[in-house]
């Protein structure tokens, strides 16, 4: 295994950013990985893990960690959001989280969700569930008091034609 592309962003969890960095990290990851649909879906993540910070961060800082190790043809990614939060917010991330571990279609319990919240103003847990549906990655959580580290990993070829 060879460490691939690695980097931390600390940013100040602000909605202007999002976009900034969103196209920062596609950039960055096109010239990683040939297929445009990895890309886009190693792109969308970090967008939608940065909206979570804009919305539920206390603090002033949230760090985006980008992890790949390329192994062969294949490269390991995981991105990480680690921020402050409220209490209220890390029993809701464990609940959201586990029950996106616990379903058998990632894509139909998005679906789901669409419906179940289409009319919910607060806190819907659409962006999590679309990481895992739409852009195929495992979700993980670890708490250390206030602070959470929100992990999505997947793989992606790092071929041309894969």
């Amino acid at each position: 295994m060879t460490a691939g592309l690695n980097f931390d962003l600390s940013i100040d969890p602000n909605p202007r950013f999002v976009s900034t960095v969103r196209r920062f990290v596609e950039e960055a990851f096109e010239r990683l990985l040939p297929d445009p649909d990895a890309v886009f879906r190693v792109s969308m993540t970090a967008h939608e893990l940065l909206e979570n910070a804009t919305k539920y961060s206390l603090g002033s800082r949230a760090l985006l960690r980008f992890a790949t190790k390329i192994e062969g043809d294949v490269a390991h990614i995981t991105l990480s959001l680690i921020n402050e939060t409220s209490p209220a917010h890390i029993d809701r991330l464990r609940g959201r989280i586990d029950a996106i571990a616990r379903c058998r279609d990632p894509f139909v319990h998005y679906q789901q969700l669409m419906k179940d919240t289409c009319r919910i103003t607060s806190e819907s847990g659409l962006g999590l569930a679309r990481i895992a549906a739409e852009a195929e990655m495992t979700l993980g959580l670890e708490v250390k008091g206030g602070t959470v580290a929100i992990m999505a990993s997947t793989r992606a070829s790092t071929r041309e034609n894969p």
